[in-house]
C-alpha cells in the first residue's frame, strides 16, 4: 500500500437536486434514508436464516420472538435460496434469489403474504446480481458480475427495472454498496488497491468511476486516541458498510487475520478516524454485516461460532447493539442448529 494517501474532507457529494430531508432519530432496516417524516412505528428487522431447511428471509418481532417468512411461501424448498434483504423506503423488501436459476434482484412486500417479483431487467439470462441497497426513494444500487464468481461492478436501477446504469468499470471486485441520505453518495467495498477497503463515489456524476475516492487510508484498526500507523499494510480488510441517516457509516474491519469487528466512522475533519463498536472479548468469532434499525440501534451478524445442539459445525447469529457500543443483545436464538444472519452477503452454500 505504501505511504499514507492525503485524505479529502469527508462530506457527501454536492447534490444536483435538493437533498433529501434527514429523518431525525430514525434508521431504516436496510441502511437508507426515506426522506420526509419517519414511519409511525418501527418496522421488524429482517434476517436471513436456514431454520426451515433452506435459506429464506424473515421478519423478526423482537418483542414476541416471532419470525415470519418474507417473499416465499415455503421455508423448506431446497431448489433456491433467498438472501441479502434490504428495506426500501416504502416498506417493501428488495433481495437476491436464485429461484430463476441464477442470483437476481427481486422485490416483495411489505405484507408477509406478498409475492416475490423479479425486477424486470434482471429476467434476462447472464449476469449475477448481489448486495442490493436503496438509493433514495425509488432506486436501487447493487453489484453485478458477468457470471457467478467473477469480479463485480456497481450498477443502479429504478425499482421498476428502468434506468439501468453502470457506476464502476474497474477490473477489481466492487460490492457491498450503501447510500448516504443525499441520495447520490455511495459507499462500497473494493479490492482495487489490494485488500478490501472502503471507497465512495458520486452516483449522479456524468462518469461515477472518476469520482471514486478511498475513505480511509491510515490503516488505523480503531480505538479512540490510538496512534494511526502508515497506510493499511498487510492483514487489514474492510467489510460491508451501513450508511446511517446522520451521514456516518458503520462497517466491519479485520486486522491481522483476526475475526472482524464493527467500527463507526463519523463525518467531518480532514482525516476521519474509525471508532471501534464491538470487541473480541465479547464477540470472539467476529461481527459484520451491520444494518441500521428504526430505533437507532444496529443489527449485526456474529460468528461463525461453535455449532448448536446438533453439532453441525460453526453457526452465525444475529445481535443488536447501540451505536455507542453498549447494550449488546441477542436477537435470534442462542445455540441454534441453524444460521441466522442480517443479510448473508458473503455466505456461500
Amino acid at each position: 500500500m505504501g505511504a499514507m494517501i492525503p485524505q479529502p474532507r469527508w462530506r457527501p457529494f454536492a447534490a444536483a437536486r435538493p437533498a433529501m430531508a434527514l429523518v431525525t432519530g430514525v434508521l431504516l432496516a436496510g441502511v437508507a434514508c426515506t426522506g420526509g417524516p419517519g414511519p409511525a412505528r418501527a418496522r421488524p428487522p429482517l434476517v436471513v436464516s436456514d431454520r426451515g431447511g433452506a435459506l429464506r428471509i424473515y421478519e423478526v418481532d423482537r418483542d414476541l420472538g416471532v419470525a415470519t417468512l418474507v417473499g416465499s411461501a415455503r421455508a423448506d424448498e431446497p431448489a433456491y435460496s433467498d438472501t441479502m434483504p434490504a428495506r426500501l423506503p416504502d416498506g417493501r423488501v428488495v433481495f437476491v434469489s436464485d429461484r430463476g436459476g441464477r442470483p437476481a434482484l427481486h422485490v416483495t412486500g411489505p405484507g408477509p403474504t406478498a409475492a416475490a417479483i423479479a425486477i424486470p431487467f434482471a429476467a434476462a439470462a447472464g449476469p449475477a446480481d448481489s448486495d442490493p441497497a436503496p438509493l433514495g426513494p425509488d432506486r436501487i444500487v447493487f453489484a453485478r458480475a458477468a457470471a457467478g464468481g467473477a469480479p463485480r461492478e456497481l450498477q443502479v436501477v429504478n425499482v421498476d427495472g428502468s434506468g439501468l446504469r453502470a457506476l464502476t468499470r474497474h477490473p477489481a471486485d466492487d460490492g457491498a454498496p450503501c447510500a448516504l441520505a443525499d441520495g447520490r453518495t455511495i459507499v462500497f467495498v473494493s479490492d482495487r488497491d489490494g485488500a478490501p477497503r472502503l471507497y465512495r463515489l458520486d452516483g449522479d456524476a456524468a462518469d461515477p468511476e472518476t469520482t471514486v475516492t478511498p475513505i480511509l487510508a491510515d490503516g488505523m484498526p480503531g480505538g479512540a486516541g490510538a496512534a494511526a500507523p502508515d497506510d493499511a499494510g498487510p492483514g487489514l480488510a474492510d467489510g460491508a458498510p451501513a450508511c446511517l441517516t446522520d451521514g456516518s457509516i458503520v462497517f466491519s474491519r479485520a486486522v491481522g487475520g483476526r475475526p472482524a469487528q464493527l467500527f463507526a466512522l463519523v463525518p467531518g475533519g480532514a482525516r476521519p478516524l474509525p471508532r471501534q463498536i464491538t470487541d473480541a472479548a465479547i464477540l470472539p468469532s467476529g461481527a459484520g454485516e451491520p444494518v441500521g434499525l428504526d430505533d437507532g440501534t444496529i443489527l449485526l451478524t456474529a460468528g461463525p461460532a461453535s455449532g448448536g445442539a446438533n453439532g453441525r459445525g460453526p453457526r452465525y447469529g444475529v445481535y443488536r447493539i447501540s451505536r455507542g457500543g453498549y447494550n449488546l443483545s441477542r436477537v435470534t436464538r442462542d445455540g441454534a442448529g441453524y444460521d441466522d444472519l442480517t443479510r448473508g452477503l458473503s455466505l456461500r452454500r
